[in-house]
C-alpha cells in the first residue's frame, strides 16, 4: 500500500518536534548545572537529531521560560570585598599592641621590654631592667626629680623625650603606617611622658639609648644612687 508523501512529512515532523524536546529539555539541566557555557548533548541524543539545512535556534519566547526554570539554581552576584593587604592587618595588629593591649597598659613593675625593634639590644637588657629599678622602681606613671621635671620609668626630662618621638617616627611608619604614626607621635608630644603606653617609654629608652651604636646614649642615664 502506497502512503500519502505529506502524510509521511507529517509524521517526520513530529518525529523531529519529540526528539527536539528532548533536546530543549536536556539543555535547560545543562545550562543550569553547569553555567552559561556550551551545552554538550549526549551522543546518543545527538545521533537522533534529523539533519537539517539551518541550525535549531530556541526562540525568545522559550528564552523567557529558560530563565524561568534556572533562576532556582543561580546564586545571588556576591558583593565585592575590598583588599586588603597583609602589610595594612599587621600594621593594625602592631598599632592595637602598642596603644591598648594589656601588656602596655601595665605601668607598675620591672619587666622585659616590650620594644624589640631596630633599636633593641638583647645585651643591654639587664642595663637597661637595672635603670628602670633605679629610676623609678619600676613605676611607669611617676614624676620625679628636681622640680618635678623628670617622667615615668626612665625619668626622662621633657625635652629628651620630645626629642625620642622624632627619632622613634621612621621606624614606626613601618610598622604602623606612615598616616596612623603621625598621628600617634604627634598625641605623644602633647602628652605628659609618663603618661606614654609601657611599649613607648621602653621604645623610647632604647631609641635614645642605642641611637648611633650600642650604648651610644647611655650617658643620659650615667648617674643615679647606685651605677647600672
Amino acid at each position: 500500500m502506497r502512503r500519502d508523501p505529506s502524510h509521511l512529512r507529517r509524521a517526520n515532523a513530529r518525529a523531529r518536534e519529540g526528539i527536539m524536546n528532548s533536546v530543549r529539555l536536556f539543555s535547560v539541566i545543562t545550562f543550569a548545572v553547569l553555567g552559561a557555557g556550551q551545552v554538550v548533548l549526549p551522543s546518543a541524543v545527538v545521533a537522533q537529531i534529523p539533519a537539517v539545512s539551518q541550525p535549531l535556534l530556541i526562540k525568545p519566547a522559550h528564552q523567557m521560560k529558560l530563565k524561568s526554570l534556572i533562576a532556582p539554581f543561580i546564586s545571588a552576584p556576591r558583593t565585592a570585598t575590598p583588599f586588603i593587604s597583609n602589610t595594612v592587618v599587621q600594621q593594625k595588629k602592631f598599632t592595637d599592641f602598642a596603644l591598648r593591649s594589656l601588656d602596655t597598659r601595665d605601668l607598675k613593675g620591672v619587666k622585659p621590654s616590650l620594644y624589640r625593634g631596630a633599636y633593641f639590644k638583647p645585651l643591654v637588657e639587664e642595663k637597661r631592667k637595672c635603670i628602670v629599678k633605679r629610676e623609678s622602681e619600676g613605676y611607669y606613671e611617676v614624676r620625679g626629680g628636681g622640680g618635678n621635671r623628670y617622667f615615668g620609668a626612665y625619668q626622662m626630662s621633657q625635652e629628651l623625650a620630645q626629642g625620642a618621638t622624632w627619632m622613634m617616627l621612621p621606624e614606626h611608619k613601618k610598622l604602623m603606617g606612615t598616616s596612623e604614626a603621625k598621628k600617634v607621635f604627634a598625641k605623644l608630644r602633647k602628652t605628659p611622658p609618663n603618661k606614654w603606653p609601657r611599649y613607648f617609654q621602653d621604645a623610647a629608652f632604647s631609641t635614645v639609648h642605642n641611637w648611633e651604636s650600642t650604648g651610644s646614649g647611655a650617658s643620659h642615664w650615667a648617674g643615679g644612687r647606685w651605677h647600672c
